[in-house]
């Protein structure tokens, strides 16, 4: 195996690893991760339409309608019309979903404590570097910088997201 299979090996068993730890942390809350993520990304970063919560997802691919209606029949999210415009279809988060956004980011810290254990005292900085140089110029890419960069929703509290 040459470095850059290996690099990719490890990037590929990271990323299923995280999967399957905040799954488990997640479970008994009736959640996914990638249902959390939604939740709480409502709650951070208040309504916004389909298409807008598809730019901040990475675990839905752009397309989260599924998720959505999924979320919406639990009575987690809802739709309405925006009030600037009433042909602009918004989603929020229910109080029952915020309340299981914030759920969801007490379970995660779980999981924050676990990687920052194995990661203390390591250069995340250029860590972190070689991941951008990877994404460069991918749509992933603009997720991420899009999540750097929205303002966070006044009454939202700032959370640390994974």
């Amino acid at each position: 195996m040459d470095a850059i299979e290996e690099f990719g090996l490890l990037l590929k068993a990271l990323t299923r690893e995280a999967d399957r730890r905040i799954n488990d942390l997640l479970r008994p809350l009736g959640v996914t991760s990638s249902q959390a993520e939604a939740l709480q990304l409502l709650d951070r970063y208040g309504p916004m339409s389909l298409g807008e919560l598809g730019t901040l997802l990475i675990a839905e691919g752009g397309h989260p309608s599924r998720l959505v209606d999924r979320l919406v029949a639990s009575g987690l999210l809802q739709r309405e019309s925006a009030s600037d415009d009433r042909r602009r279809i918004e989603i929020s988060c229910t109080p029952r979903g915020r309340e299981l956004a914030h759920a969801a980011a007490e379970r995660k810290e779980a999981f924050r404590t676990w990687l920052g254990d194995r990661l203390k005292g390591l250069d995340l900085a250029s860590t972190t570097s070689v991941l951008e140089t990877c994404l460069r110029d991918t749509p992933l890419a603009e997720t991420v910088h899009e999540r750097r960069t929205r303002p966070i929703a006044a009454k939202a509290p700032q959370r640390p997201e994974i």
